[in-house]
């Protein structure tokens, strides 16, 4: 489907150069996502080349971070590449979708390493300058910038910046590719979709409730050992350490800080716009002398942090190599303990920099370390490192169930939604009305709707119909007469839409949106090739582990492949 989709809309030789381009829009992996091992354990292979397991964890943290708060200031590009790598889904909290993810951008990146196409941090600089911009003074703001970062749990500039640089230029590659390839929208699919927006039209929807408890579906012991066995990647958890860790409060150190008024007003001057207030007509910064104490404070308790954090490193680290954590940090509390992963960076103040910490250290050689939150320092020791590896059947026991109760459940719902909709075409094609085609289908709980009619473009959260949500997307592309694909609602209730007719809308609107419509009917038409682009190029060199024959998203529990 990819090389026909490919071959039939490609029409120059502009166009492959630049839809090559466009794909290569999904490398905002960080620089050092090479493709190549620099002398690291290798974790796979992609043709010849290896892969070491920093450059799939660079992979996984691009992942992270396209999904956080912080990508809305990454260009549009980014976002879609996003959602290109995990098709159209939310991020995977299973194993093997998120491995297939992330080494669908490797081998993305490979490609392009290949063919000598790369991008730089400077080229974002400038971007990122007018994004943080002081609102008084028009001026790029180092303050707004800093606040950024630390609100979006970057440990320092430079992630986001390479992350930003890596997206930024292939952005406007991906802009430019799409505005010169408007031909690939062909009349037919331009005048299907301004109807399916435009006319007036009527719809019906057929529901079948929920019947199908997964509680109540039985499993045997060893249907769900079999789940277990060809799902290993769904069970699979990755490196982790464990930590034994102190807070030390920053206050401890607030009474000997001694703040003199010229440091809080160039603390002020460097961070005005903690100083806002509301003035007679606008919002202002208010003057020194009414925030003054504030200042001070800010100061006061910004080097406090600083002086606990010196303490950690010069007095209580040393002491706990010598005497243990426990007597050396004594005066703090009783250690605590808690289990990181690089993938869930929370449960902490800073937590992306104490668990980058924690990940570099070495129990043998370095095992203590301090790192700085926002008001407390944490003094911790690394007691542990738990390699990669598949959850024994005992520990997940009940997760098996589940999944595989969920799974028998939505197979049975939409082979009952696939036999209704069979049953429904055959009526309607005689001609029979829907709400008597629903009642020969003779299934318990099965019901149909009144006509419903409207306008897609003027639908809003206001238009109540049951299932608006699943209605409305499914009428966007049906054509009349046709009825949807059995859709499965988040209550497990199946859903089939049915597309009366369509009665022509108004024409000055259909005109007036005909050229935008062009534009995205193109860029979604660009986008859905990169989908299936990069789904191909996977699969056409699928990674390969170090030694073996099996590629490394086939594998099963010990290496087998599943049946």
């Amino acid at each position: 489907m990819f090389i026909y989709r490919f071959s039939r809309l490609i029409k120059s030789k502009l166009l492959w150069g630049l839809l090559a381009l466009l794909m290569v829009f999904a490398f905002v992996v960080a620089d050092s996502c090479s493709g190549t091992a620099g002398g690291r354990p290798i974790a796979g292979k992609l043709g010849e080349t290896a892969v070491d397991g920093k450059t799939l964890e660079d992979a996984n943290q691009t992942l992270n971070i396209l999904n956080g708060e912080g990508a809305m200031f990454l260009p549009q590009a980014a976002q879609i590449m996003n959602a290109l790598a995990l098709d159209g889904q939310p991020l995977p909290d299973d194993w093997a979708s998120r491995q297939r993810a992330v080494w669908k951008l490797v081998a993305a990146r490979e490609l392009g390493a290949r063919h000598g196409l790369a991008v730089g941090r400077a080229a974002g600089e400038k971007m990122i300058e007018s994004l943080f911009v002081n609102p008084s003074t028009g001026a790029f703001s180092p303050s707004f910038y800093r606040t950024f970062l630390a609100q979006n749990n970057y440990s320092n500039a430079t992630l986001f910046e390479e992350t930003y640089a890596n997206a930024w230029l292939p952005a406007q590659t991906a802009t430019l590719a799409v505005f010169q390839s408007l031909g690939w929208v062909s009349p037919m699919e331009q005048d299907f979709t301004l109807s399916a927006y435009y006319d007036a039209t009527t719809v019906y929807a057929a529901t079948l409730p929920n019947t199908l408890k997964p509680e109540a579906v039985e499993v045997p012991e060893a249907d769900r050992k079999a789940w277990y066995d060809a799902h290993p990647d769904a069970y699979r958890l990755p490196e982790q350490r464990v930590v034994a860790y102190v807070e030390i409060p920053a206050s401890a150190f607030a009474d000997k800080i001694v703040v003199e008024e010229m440091d809080a007003m160039q603390y002020y001057d460097d961070h005005s716009e903690e100083f806002r207030g509301t003035g007679t007509n606008a919002t202002v910064t208010l003057p020194f002398e009414e925030v003054k104490d504030k200042a001070i404070a800010k100061v006061k308790s910004q080097r406090a942090l600083e002086e606990a954090l010196l303490f950690a490193n010069e007095t209580l680290v040393p002491r706990a190599g010598a005497e243990g954590l426990e007597a050396a940090a004594k005066d703090y509390g009783k250690p605590k303990t808690a289990t990181l992963r690089q993938d869930r960076p929370f449960g902490f103040q800073n937590a992306r920099d104490l668990i980058a910490s924690a990940f570099e250290m070495d129990p043998q050689e370095t095992p203590l370390n301090a790192v700085a939150g926002t008001d407390r320092v944490y003094l911790f020791r690394l007691d542990k490192i738990v390699a990669e590896h598949v959850a024994p059947y005992d520990e997940v026991k009940d997760r098996v169930l589940a999944d595989a109760r969920r799974d028998r459940t939505a197979a049975k719902l939409r082979t009952n939604g696939e036999t209704i909709r069979g049953l429904l075409q055959a009526a309607l094609a005689k001609g029979t009305a829907f709400d008597q085609a629903v009642a020969a289908c003779d299934v318990d709980g099965l019901t149909a709707t009144t006509a419903m009619t409207f306008t897609l473009s003027a639908a809003n959260a206001d238009l109540d119909i049951p299932h608006r949500n699943e209605i409305l997307r499914a009428v966007a592309d049906l054509g009349e007469k046709a009825v949807s694909e059995p859709i499965l609602t988040p209550a497990n209730e199946i859903v089939l839409v049915y597309v009366q007719g369509r009665t022509p809308g108004d024409a000055l609107a259909k005109a007036t949106a005909k050229q935008n419509l062009a534009t995205n009917l193109a860029r979604n038409a660009a986008f859905r090739m990169t989908a299936d682009w990069m789904n191909w190029n996977l699969d056409r060199e699928p990674p390969m582990p170090a030694t073996g024959d099996v590629p490394i998203l086939e594998q099963g529990a010990a290496g087998e492949l599943p049946e």
